[in-house]
């Protein structure tokens, strides 16, 4: 049992975990973050950036009083998932995770990673941390500017940053606390300043940061995803966007991305960016929980319902409609549930007899309207019916889903290790692409349709550590600065272009979107993580601003029966 925490700060409105634990770091005094992770955590170093936090228990148990109440306090104060919690997903059956029962600590083990996606940077908005200090003594990091998608401040209508604005230096480091707004930053030795913001926002963004807070402030259960796919499909019809008696998804997509816009949708979806619409919307199920994003979620949810205290009485009563029907339901005649049982039980008997090994997955597969009856009704004798054989085939299942998913967190893992090495490597840069990652990997796994399907987050990881060609070709010219400085050559845009064998339009556009001299800089030690991280650029860095040229490298694979065909024409 660790011993309890002398204090902890208490959580300021709308604080995050992130925020709590480094504003403890500086009123503690601790030298390192790393000193301040053990006290707190009991282990070193993690990244506290994400919906929910790992590892909150092992703070809660430090914390006075008892551990199901603090882990409850510390989820519904200082994390996302109250607004995440509607769309996680539940079977009908399973009791809601309300705020008030008790049950938020299994709310940690159930955080679908298609609903959640891939957290991303710290967002500040510099209006706040100054009015915060006057009723609370300091700035902090607000959650609601946390929640994907959201690229302003509801509440000033200002921009977030996520960087230093003097010299671009990110906020958010990898298992690393946050030093800002408290202290000047880490970078530049800068106080953080509204001098340089400057940027213009869109009604839309504001609407969208709003719905976005509101749904955070209206700690909504957990909604059962029939429930929440039937809320929308409703909606959906009465806007009119019917085809015969189903509603008419795609021609409901594309009016609210005309209505919406393309560039703001951009901004806010990461998949609309890359121009992933065929599937853009889709109300179906995935793992207990509908297959959207949360950034769909919320686009989709203002687009409807407009605020989210309306969605949130739509729920309600598509709820209300549901239980309304199962009473219904309920009141059938006793004989007429006898038949049913009968003519099932028989189906089910049938297809045992011609394979006794059939396991209950298997027998969803192939009857699934009679396994669903049979489940709610009659599950005893469905259960006796089932003979082990079928059991044992189905705890193989389990099992090798079980190893799967030990092995889609272990490589995960690795693929942040490889990647990190592969983009930190002295000597020729060489880019770090899906390929070098996988064979970088312990168990080499192939990337197939098949395995993205059976190893998520590790291709997920993939996507997030893979290198762009513009960064690629960054760090290409900053190699070839040096290059052309050791073997005392003039510098140019024509040697540059020559030694890095980047374009030269390419080489004018970073030089300039980065601000650097090549002369001057090459006569200076040359630290690329140092000179990208003043740049702002990433590994997943798309182009510089304002750019025409797009994604320059490579080219999509066209056949040659096509390109015979285009030929000819």
């Amino acid at each position: 049992m660790p011993a309890k925490l002398l204090f902890f700060p208490p959580a300021f409105p709308d604080e995050t975990l992130i925020s709590r634990v480094s504003r403890y770091h500086l009123m503690s005094g601790n030298r390192t973050d790393q000193s301040t992770f053990i006290e707190l955590f009991g282990r070193v170093g993690f990244g506290l950036g994400a919906v929910v936090p790992p590892h909150i228990e092992e703070l809660a148990l430090r914390l006075p009083g008892e551990l199901d109440t603090n882990v409850a306090a510390i989820l519904r104060q200082s994390t996302l998932l109250p607004a995440f919690r509607p769309f996680l997903g539940r079977s009908s059956k399973s009791p809601s995770l309300r705020s008030d029962e008790g049950g938020e600590r299994a709310g940690i083990s159930h955080l679908p990673r298609h609903v959640v996606g891939m957290s991303g940077e710290a967002k500040l908005c510099l209006s706040c941390a100054k009015d915060d200090e006057k009723p609370h003594g300091a700035g902090y990091w607000h959650r609601s500017h946390q929640i994907p998608g959201v690229t302003v401040c509801w509440k000033h209508q200002e921009a977030l940053i996520s960087s230093c604005p003097n010299c671009r230096y990110p906020f958010q480091h990898a298992n690393r606390l946050l030093s800002v707004p408290w202290e000047s930053c880490y970078q530049c030795k800068q106080r953080l300043n509204k001098a340089n913001q400057g940027q213009t926002v869109t009604e839309l963004e504001v609407a969208y940061a709003s719905y976005a807070q509101n749904l955070l402030q209206e700690n909504m259960a957990s909604v059962p995803p029939d429930i929440l796919m039937n809320t929308y499909r409703e909606k959906i019809r009465q806007r009119g966007y019917i085809r015969k008696s189903q509603i008419d998804l795609k021609s409901f997509q594309e009016a609210m991305i005309q209505d919406l816009g393309e560039p703001f949708i951009r901004k806010v979806d990461p998949a609309f960016s890359l121009n992933r619409t065929s599937t853009w919307l889709r109300l179906s199920y995935l793992q207990s929980a509908l297959d959207l994003p949360i950034t769909r979620h919320l686009l989709m949810g203002m687009h409807l319902f407009g605020t989210a205290s309306h969605f949130h009485i739509e729920v309600q009563t598509m709820q209300n409609a549901g239980h309304i029907a199962h009473r219904k339901k309920a009141t059938q005649s006793h004989a007429s549930q006898n038949m049913l049982r009968d003519e099932f039980r028989q189906k089910i008997t049938k297809e045992l007899k011609k394979n006794p090994a059939l396991s209950m997955e298997k027998l969803w597969k192939k009857q699934v309207r009679t396994m669903a009856w049979l489940f709610e009704h009659d599950k005893t004798w469905l259960n006796n019916t089932v003979t082990s054989g079928a059991s044992r085939e189905a705890e193989g299942l389990a099992s090798k889903i079980q190893a799967d998913d030990a092995l889609d967190r272990e490589g995960a893992r690795q693929v942040e290790e490889v990647s990190r090495k592969l983009f930190e490597q002295a000597g020729k840069p060489q880019r770090v692409t899906i390929s070098k990652i996988l064979a970088g990997l312990s168990k080499p796994v192939a990337s197939t349709a098949g395995n993205w399907e059976r190893y998520p987050l590790l291709f997920a990881t993939i996507n997030l550590c893979k290198e762009t060609a513009w960064c690629f070709s960054v760090r290409r010219i900053l190699w070839a600065l040096g290059e052309l400085d050791r073997f005392e050559e003039t510098i140019t845009t024509g040697n540059i272009v020559l030694r890095s064998a980047v374009g030269t339009r390419a080489v004018e556009e970073i030089l300039q979107f980065c601000g650097w001299e090549g002369e001057k800089l090459s006569k200076t030690t040359i630290n690329p993580k140092i000179l990208l991280a003043k740049a702002g650029i990433t590994r997943t860095w798309r182009c510089p601003s304002e750019n025409k040229l797009g994604e320059f490298a490579g080219r999509g694979y066209v056949s040659k029966g096509t390109r015979r065909k285009n030929l000819a024409i």
